[in-house]
C-alpha cells in the first residue's frame, strides 16, 4: 500500500473519497468525476481509492498538486485474495483519514458491497453508490451474476444515496422500491466539449507524430476487456485487404496480452497500434477518420461523447442505447452482422466527418458537463446534506 502521504488536518473544503476508480486506462467513471470537479472545487476536494493502481500521469499530478490523494491498494495480481484483503485496507484508510463521505463507483453489487460494509463499520455518514452499467463483464459470468444478485440487497440497505447513469443502470443495481420512491438520482454522463472541438492543425500534427498521415485511421478508446469487444474489432479489421488501413487502440486492461497475441495470429501487426493509457485522448481523436465501438453492452460511454464532439463518423453496436446519439453521422450495426459487412460500413461512412458541428451539437446537448451540473444541482448537494463541516 503506497500511501505516500502523512496524515494532516483537512482543509475547510469537504473531502469526498471517490472509490473504485483510477486513471489506469479506459475508466469512464474517473473521466466523469474529473469532468465534474472543476465546477465543484470551491466546495470539495476529491480523493481517490482504487483496488488497482494509479499511474503517474498529468491527471495524477493535477490531483496531488491540488491537495488531493490517490490511494493504490495494488490488489489486482490475485483477485481472490485481493477481494478478501480489500475491505480491511479500505476500512483502515477511512478511519485513518476520518472520511465522512464516500462515492463508490461500480457496475456490480458485490464490489459495491465490500466497500459499503467497510464504510458502514468505519462510521461514514454518506455512502453514495453509483451504478455505471447494466450487465456483467469478463469471465465466470454466471458466478458473478449470482454474487451480484446475492449482494444487491446489502448495497441497497447500507447505502445512503443512490446514483446511476441511466434507467437501465438504475434497474440493474437498485431495488424496485428505491426506484419507485424516487430515491435513485440519474446523473447524465457529461464531457467538457471544447476540449474535443475539431482542429485541422491538431489533426495534421497527431497524424504526423504517429506516422499515419496517409492512412485510413480507425480508432477505438476503451478499457481492454471483454465488454468493449476489441476481439471482434480486430476480426473486422482482418477483413480489409488494403495496406493503408490502421487501427488505433487506446486504453489498458486485463485483455491486453490476449489481444496482442490475436494481432500476431491474424497477421495484423502492421495494421494495429496499441497506444496504452493516455491523457491526451482529446488530441488523439483528432487524428482518426472513423471511430468504431462494438461493445457487448454499455451504460453511457464517455468515449462516444468525446468522439462525437470531435465530429468523427461513428459505427457502434446496436447493444448500446441509441439515446447517446447526438450527431447524424453516428450509425448502429448488429453484432450478429458479419465482419465483412461491418468493415464495408466503415468504408462507407469514412468521409462523413462533420468537424466543428460535432462540438456545437454536444455543447448544446444534455451531455455537456455544465448542463449535467445545472440539471442535477440538487443531486450534487447530497454530498453535503447532513454533514457538519
Amino acid at each position: 500500500m503506497d500511501l505516500f502521504y502523512r496524515k494532516r488536518n483537512f482543509v475547510k473544503k469537504t473531502r469526498v473519497l471517490q472509490v473504485n476508480i483510477d486513471n489506469n486506462g479506459g475508466n469512464g467513471a474517473f473521466s466523469l468525476v474529473r469532468n465534474l470537479y472543476p465546477s465543484l472545487k470551491n466546495e470539495f476536494i476529491f480523493d481517490y481509492f482504487t483496488m488497482d493502481h494509479f499511474i503517474k500521469n498529468k491527471d495524477y499530478y493535477d490531483i496531488v498538486n491540488n491537495d488531493g490523494k490517490c490511494f493504490s491498494a495494488n490488489l489486482r495480481k490475485n483477485r481472490y485474495t485481493g477481494h478478501i484483503k480489500l475491505p480491511f485496507i479500505f476500512y483502515k484508510i477511512l478511519k485513518f483519514y476520518n472520511y465522512r463521505i464516500v462515492h463508490i463507483h461500480s457496475e456490480v453489487a458485490y464490489k459495491q458491497a465490500l466497500y459499503c460494509i467497510s464504510a458502514k463499520l468505519a462510521g461514514v455518514d454518506k455512502i453514495i453508490v453509483h451504478s455505471h452499467s447494466s450487465n456483467i463483464d469478463g469471465d465466470k459470468k454466471i458466478f458473478k451474476y449470482l454474487m451480484h444478485i446475492f449482494t444487491k440487497g446489502i448495497v441497497n440497505l447500507l447505502a445512503t444515496d443512490y446514483l446511476s447513469c441511466s434507467i437501465k443502470s438504475s434497474e440493474w443495481m437498485f431495488l424496485r422500491r428505491n426506484i419507485k420512491n424516487n430515491k435513485v438520482k440519474i446523473i447524465d454522463n457529461g464531457i467538457i466539449p471544447y476540449k474535443y472541438k475539431f482542429s485541422l492543425n491538431k489533426r495534421e500534427r497527431i497524424r504526423k507524430e504517429l506516422g499515419i498521415s496517409n492512412k485510413l485511421v480507425i480508432g477505438h478508446v476503451g478499457a481492454l476487456k471483454r465488454v468493449k469487444n476489441q476481439t471482434r474489432l480486430l476480426k473486422i479489421i482482418k477483413k480489409s485487404d488494403e495496406d493503408n488501413i490502421i487501427l488505433i487502440l487506446i486504453g489498458e486492461g486485463e485483455d491486453k496480452e490476449k489481444l496482442i497475441r490475436l494481432v500476431e495470429d491474424l497477421n495484423l501487426s502492421v495494421k494495429v497500434k496499441f497506444l496504452g493509457a493516455r491523457d491526451d485522448i482529446d488530441n488523439l481523436l483528432q487524428g482518426m477518420d472513423v471511430f468504431v465501438f462494438p461493445s457487448l453492452f454499455e451504460g453511457v460511454p464517455l468515449s462516444l461523447l468525446e468522439a462525437q464532439a470531435t465530429g468523427l463518423p461513428i459505427l457502434m453496436s446496436d447493444a448500446i442505447n441509441e439515446n447517446i446519439i447526438v450527431n447524424n453521422n453516428v450509425f448502429q450495426k448488429s453484432l450478429d452482422d458479419s465482419d465483412k459487412s461491418w468493415f464495408d460500413k466503415i468504408k462507407k461512412i469514412k468521409d462523413e466527418h462533420i468537424e466543428e458541428k460535432g462540438y456545437y451539437n454536444i455543447a448544446s446537448s444534455k451531455y455537456n458537463i455544465e448542463k449535467s451540473l445545472n440539471v442535477n444541482v440538487s443531486e450534487v448537494n447530497i454530498y453535503v446534506q447532513g454533514i457538519n463541516r
